[in-house]
């Protein structure tokens, strides 16, 4: 099922844009989805906007990125986890800080959500390879 109304269609295609350019000049699939409903998606830029934008953050984009990361691992939220794991990187982060994530997750919330982090961000690390065998 599609959005059909001109006007609610004209009023997302504007806030996606202004999603797309706050985004850094991406979007995701679920941001289109959004999209059918343009309160939705407004609801969505905003709440954007007031934890990435704005000049009074007192902690640093990697660390939100992480803490953010690890929400989605708690949650079991595939795209979050790897979303947000791959901004964090791209903002500092290192394998350790990752991996120290993931050993919060797996003391907090055990191994039914570790497992399925490791398995969401496999293709970001390599399994190391025992050298005997």
């Amino acid at each position: 099922m599609k959005q059909t109304n001109s006007e609610k269609l004209a009023r997302s295609y504007k806030i996606l844009e202004e999603l797309k350019q706050a985004r850094g000049g991406s979007l995701l699939e679920s941001h289109r989805t959004m999209g059918n409903d343009p309160n939705l998606v407004n609801a969505f830029l905003q709440q954007y906007i007031n934890t990435n934008l704005t000049d009074d953050n007192s902690i640093p984009k990697k660390y939100r990125e992480l803490i953010v990361m690890a929400i989605g691992m708690a949650t079991g939220t595939d795209t979050t986890m790897k979303v947000h794991a791959q901004i964090a990187l791209d903002n500092g982060a290192t394998m350790d800080e990752v991996f120290e994530v993931m050993r919060m997750i797996f003391f907090t919330c055990g191994v039914s959500k570790l497992l399925p982090a490791l398995e969401t961000l496999g293709d970001m690390f390599e399994p190391i390879q025992n050298e005997d065998k």
